[in-house]
């Protein structure tokens, strides 16, 4: 067995605690620093977790060194390399050759009265929903956009939902899958009750004295994030419906939030994106800013924020055309994406469900734009919109996309393998 040198205690104590705040315990991480008097960038990092796992996995190699390798016929050996699971990408990881996407088919479209400008996936990947300029919201049944051909009791529109008197600027399922959460202009956030066939109206709201440019459900579904015209975020507890907001004016933007997102598998932190050209890092606990990123793009206006599953990385989009991805911890530019155009519109990215690919639309065709996100290769555009695709929603579950383009229609493109008959 080889012999390891212990780290001192100056190296284990800011890893402890930065381990804390991963875990969502924040002011435990804050006793544990005060009492020991470390000092540290309180920045959540899962980094002693993952030591942990490597010196686990060293000791069990060092004791099985007596023990055979797993044989699965003639000469062939399966060694534990090859069956370590992916916890995520690695930016910094060697990637020769880009992945190749599937080749993206339209299998349905459903119309507004308007542009298009916003699509989300519930969880589960079962249902998608749309929002337009026109103020209306589409629900969508995602089974039945994949059968391309079906009888009228087949549609994939389940219902249309008028609540709002201004464009729909974002929308958001509930974690349970029987709400669905939309904002607009008109300065309110609508709640609808989804279980409730018929209903058109939203069974809850919340007024704002601003427009609502973007929000987001917490993983457990108990808060809400939402982002205005005014540079201070709201979190609202959805069942109380009480609004908290950051008291320090030192830690707010210093213009309008374009968009807000939750650490999509823990809501252990949350990111914002803002037009005065930064992105900043907030604690999901405390509602305290933990890393502010300045002119992420340049000083120019940044139009959307993604985590990454892993909590490790956020990727920007913004008025210079192209797409950043940062590492949260240090701060560093880890990749960069260009070959669109974004000058003038606020375009809102996704990840493919698995993080292999990045797309976005671009102002100068009517594509939305493929990158992979391991070399930031452009492998491939999607076709078929009529005019300029504002937002890109991907599926969770698999490689469905809804483009909402300013042709006024969503547009959902599949796998020849998700074609149902």
């Amino acid at each position: 067995m080889m012999n390891s040198t212990p780290l001192p205690e100056a190296d284990v104590l800011p890893l402890i605690i930065s381990q804390l705040i991963a875990y969502g315990y924040s002011a435990i991480a804050q006793t544990v620093a005060d009492a020991t008097g470390t000092s540290c960038d309180m920045l959540p990092s899962s980094k002693l977790s993952e030591l942990l796992g490597l010196g686990k996995e060293r000791h069990q190699e060092d004791s099985d060194t007596d023990m055979p390798e797993k044989q699965t016929g003639g000469n062939d050996i399966v060694t534990n390399d090859s069956t370590r699971s992916h916890t995520g990408f690695d930016p910094e990881a060697i990637h020769s050759q880009p992945k190749t996407p599937v080749a993206y088919t339209q299998l349905y479209y459903t119309q507004h009265k308007g542009p298009c400008r916003t699509a989300i996936f519930s969880k589960d990947g079962r249902f998608a929903a749309t929002g337009s300029f026109d103020a209306s919201l589409k629900l969508l049944d995602v089974n039945k956009m994949k059968k391309r051909t079906g009888g009228a009791s087949d549609k994939p529109v389940i219902r249309t939902l008028y609540d709002h008197t201004a464009p729909v600027n974002d929308i958001d399922f509930h974690p349970n899958g029987l709400v669905l959460a939309s904002c607009a202009d008109d300065q309110s956030i609508k709640l609808f009750d989804l279980s409730k066939s018929n209903v058109k109206r939203a069974f809850r709201y919340l007024q704002d004295t601003q427009p609502v440019h973007s929000i987001q459900f917490h993983p457990s579904g108990d808060f809400l994030l939402a982002g205005t015209q005014d540079p201070q975020i709201r979190i609202y507890d959805v069942n109380t419906l009480q609004c908290y907001t950051n008291r320090q004016h030192t830690e707010r933007h210093q213009a309008a939030i374009s968009q807000i997102r939750y650490a999509p598998e823990t809501g252990r932190m949350f990111a914002s994106s803002s037009v005065d050209g930064t992105v900043k890092i907030w604690d999901g606990v405390s509602g305290q800013c933990i890393k502010s990123l300045e002119k992420v793009h340049g000083g120019l206006a940044v139009s959307s924020v993604r985590i990454t599953k892993n909590e490790k990385y956020i990727l920007t989009a913004g008025m210079d055309s192209s797409l950043r991805l940062w590492d949260i911890s240090s701060g560093k530019l880890m990749m960069e994406y260009k070959g669109h155009e974004q000058r003038s519109q606020m375009l809102q990215p996704d990840f493919s469900y698995n993080e292999d690919f990045v797309m976005i639309g671009d102002e100068a065709t009517t594509d939305v734009v493929v990158y992979d996100t391991q070399t930031g290769v452009l492998v491939k555009r999607i076709t078929g919109q009529n005019n300029l695709v504002r937002c890109v929603a991907t599926s969770p579950i698999d490689e469905g996309v809804l483009s909402c383009s300013d042709d006024y229609r969503a547009r959902y493109y599949g796998s020849t393998n998700d074609i149902t008959i």
